[in-house]
């Protein structure tokens, strides 16, 4: 392998030799020597036998190799250009990602059934994977090719799937080596080449807006950064490109620690904690391991608190609220919490070699360095000691948002999550909305972002109901939804915390262009006592009567009991919740299915037009 690499040596591109708008060459001069004189990725390559032939990594990867076999007697999925298009003739999403996404995964299972047997069974599966993928018009999803540049013109700029599809590439170069034959290898180095180091040294030297996300301080600039930088690593042949490959990572990823709070708090939301931030993990992992341990982007002093959102944002284990574009399902990454417990020594009962090798990964990730990482990554230690983390409750006081818990061993089943703020690009007008955690279930509260199409990210985005305030259990007032939750800054009035109960106020009334609007709060009170009760109260003035409802959002069940109390489930755990108010009032329910997301919204509205007056909610398991 390495006179392959030292014959691609003699035509790389002199790329040390060009002027980088941003970038410091002396910086890129400082890191060639701590790289390795030829290129590597994570952890050992397949001729590695000492490590690959251990019967303990066959036991783990026994699942993935049988996903691996299955691949052997089937047709690699076909590339679909009516697929594709689809997004650019009427803003549909899902089958062009799909198709692609099912291209991608064959590599992953393949390379490593390929590590584990050796015997050169998979290769031919392989280097078919690679040429298709090679070949195929492009890397970039439909939706962020809206011009169709990269689909036709084979002008590549990178986004989130050129990325990992690079760092998967590179990563499968770097453990077949030599086994896969010079012609595939050189075809595969080529294509790396034409779609993702050369678009970027075009914009690292002009400061182009091709790949605008170098500056972005959001998820896509940790995942592409990571996937660029550790394909770059894992399979230039020239030890200067890579280090300023491994600069730009560096330089760039500052953008996306300057989105988070000095709190930690994710603004986009936990699903996109799980995706960016584990990203920047790997790409921490991938420095350091190419460096020797000398080049820690976890010493900075923020990314410890953003490590640790983590464990704090989860109401109960495993049940997380699903604020701004999360998934209501959506679950804390355990390779992403494993990784920051071990370098943080946070004190959870998490480790890498505990959590589950995927058989399945989703397209969003580059599963070969993952699964390396699990292997055989054993993170540098940043911090020996660490405060424990409080089991009773987490505030993010930047943002207001609060997370309550039952105390601990009380058999409690009731927590809650709410947020004054915290919104970012993925933004709803969600100012005040809160979920109810029961068990492993969420009978009540946010009911998380709706299918992506055309739709979310244009000018339409806040037509959307689960988007914009109704779908969210929030006050209408005086027949007004709220503003854009970008433009309001998170006001909480009082916080009392105590080991019985813990209360948050929050200033609603900056959400809403209502002339005729005094004042509206939101309290929270939650109170741990006899299995916990949660109220929600709301109270309201105006200059003049004028109309006044809140809501109730659910992704299960509902009924009307005959005392007028209300019972919401989902499938096991059931919610009583009691309503008063400080005139009459009216419930009633709509059903909504908007945007691939189906929920139910109760409205809790007064009869009367009111000056001034209160609703409250209190909930209890039943």
């Amino acid at each position: 392998m390495r006179t392959l690499f030292i014959a691609l040596l003699l035509i790389a591109i002199p790329v040390h030799a060009a002027r980088y708008a941003e970038l410091d060459e002396a910086r890129i001069a400082a890191i060639a020597p701590l790289l390795p004189a030829f290129p590597r990725g994570i952890g050992a390559d397949c001729a590695n036998r000492t490590v690959w032939d251990q019967p303990a990594l066959a036991l783990r990867l026994s699942a993935l190799t049988q996903e691996a076999e299955k691949l052997l007697t089937r047709p690699f999925p076909a590339w679909d250009d009516n697929a594709y298009l689809e997004y650019s003739r009427n803003g549909s999403r899902p089958n062009g990602e799909r198709m692609m996404n099912a291209r991608k995964a064959w590599l992953y299972p393949l390379v490593i059934a390929e590590c584990l047997e050796n015997k050169a069974r998979f290769l031919p599966a392989i280097e078919h994977t690679l040429i298709e993928l090679d070949t195929q018009p492009t890397w970039t999803w439909a939706a962020h090719d809206k011009r169709l540049r990269n689909f036709k013109n084979q002008d590549y700029e990178v986004d989130l799937l050129a990325a990992d599809m690079a760092n998967d590439i590179a990563q499968a170069l770097y453990l077949l080596g030599d086994a896969l034959s010079p012609a595939v290898r050189q075809k595969t180095q080529a294509a790396l080449e034409e779609r993702i180091f050369a678009p970027l040294r075009r914009s690292f030297a002009t400061g182009n807006k091709d790949n605008w996300w170098l500056h972005a301080d959001h998820n896509w600039n940790a995942v592409c950064l990571k996937g660029t930088v550790a394909a770059a690593l894992a399979a230039l042949p020239d030890r200067q490109d890579r280090a300023l490959f491994a600069a730009a990572g560096e330089h760039y990823i500052r953008h996306f620690l300057a989105g988070f709070p000095t709190d930690g708090y994710s603004t986009e939301g936990p699903g996109y904690w799980n995706y960016g931030f584990s990203h920047f993990t790997e790409l921490r992992e991938v420095l350091m391991q190419a460096t020797g341990n000398r080049f820690d982007l976890f010493a900075d002093s923020k990314v410890r608190n953003i490590a640790l959102y983590g464990a704090r944002i989860e109401m109960l284990p495993g049940n997380i609220a699903a604020f701004s574009d999360a998934n209501a399902k959506e679950k804390i990454d355990a390779f992403t919490l494993a990784y920051s417990n071990e370098a943080f020594e946070l004190g959870l009962p998490l480790k890498l070699s505990t959590v589950p090798i995927s058989t399945k990964p989703g397209g969003n990730s580059a599963p070969l360095s993952v699964t390396a990482m699990q292997l055989f990554s054993h993170p540098y230690v940043i911090a020996s000691q660490t405060e424990a983390l409080d089991p009773l409750r987490s505030y993010f006081d930047q943002v207001g948002v609060l997370v309550t818990r039952p105390a601990p061993g009380d058999g409690s089943r009731l927590a809650a999550s709410i947020k004054s703020g915290g919104n970012a690009n993925h933004s709803h007008n969600d100012i005040g909305s809160y979920t109810i955690a029961l068990g492993n279930e969420q009978p009540t509260g946010d009911v998380g972002r709706p299918v992506y199409s055309s739709k979310t990210f244009s000018k339409a985005r806040y037509t959307i109901k689960a988007i914009n305030s109704y779908g969210h259990p929030v006050p209408v007032v005086a027949g007004e939804l709220q503003r854009e939750a970008t433009k309001v800054k998170p006001k909480v009035l009082a916080t009392r915390f105590t080991a019985d109960a813990d209360e948050i106020t929050l200033d609603l009334a900056p959400a809403y262009n209502v002339w005729s609007l005094k004042a509206l709060t939101r309290t929270l009170r939650h109170e741990r006592a006899n299995g916990g009760t949660i109220t929600i109260e709301d109270r309201f003035e105006y200059t003049s009567a004028q109309t006044f409802e809140t809501a109730l959002t659910t992704l299960g069940n509902w009924q009307r009991r005959p005392d007028g109390t209300l019972e919401l489930w989902q499938k096991n755990e059931h919610l009583h919740v009691r309503i008063e108010a400080s005139a009459p009032y009216e419930v009633s329910a709509e059903k909504i299915d908007e945007e691939g997301l189906a929920f139910t919204r109760i409205a809790i509205r007064l009869k009367e037009q009111q000056q001034a007056g209160w609703v409250k909610v209190a909930m209890q398991a039943m």
